[in-house]
């Protein structure tokens, strides 16, 4: 197996992985500040998610630099790209990548069903502030023609 080839992959699905499990971390804390009301929070960890999010978009492209490389316009999700892996570095360094590759899948998709429960709660949450606003609107409504009415005596 080409080792230069083999290591430069193996460099990028860790450094992928870790950027997921950075991501899950700050998912887990997004539901925290979602769960407690704390907007300025999850201001934060938004904010600390776009960088991460940033630095997985230039993990594809150094991927899809690897890609073109092989002559292969599909990106890394095609059959044609691991094909061409599997050729250039052999079955044991394939499936070890493909194993780990496997994982981030797996987690991405965990993250993935974790973010759209966070949303619905948000979505949740939102719809009772709102109502909770309104409500206080219509307290103080109320609250301004029973004080205009008292001065009217």
């Amino acid at each position: 197996m080409p080792t230069d080839f083999f290591n430069t992959l193996s460099s990028l699905v860790q450094e992928e992985l870790s950027l997921y499990k950075s991501l899950e971390l700050l998912v887990d804390d997004e539901e925290a500040r979602v769960r407690e009301s704390d907007m300025e929070g999850l201001l934060d960890v938004l904010q600390r998610k776009q960088a991460i999010i940033s630095r997985q978009e230039d993990l594809l492209e150094r991927w899809n630099k690897i890609s073109e490389s092989l002559g292969i316009s599909d990106g890394r999700e095609g059959p044609v790209f691991w094909n061409s892996i599997a050729v250039r570095i052999g079955e044991s360094g394939y499936n070890q990548i493909v194993c780990n590759i496997n994982d981030i899948r797996e987690l991405g998709q965990k993250l993935l069903h974790k973010e759209g429960e966070i949303r619905k709660a948000l979505e949740d949450h939102l719809a009772e502030m709102r109502a909770t606003l309104l409500k206080m609107g219509r307290n103080r409504a109320a609250m301004k023609s029973y004080s205009q009415g008292m001065t009217a005596f």
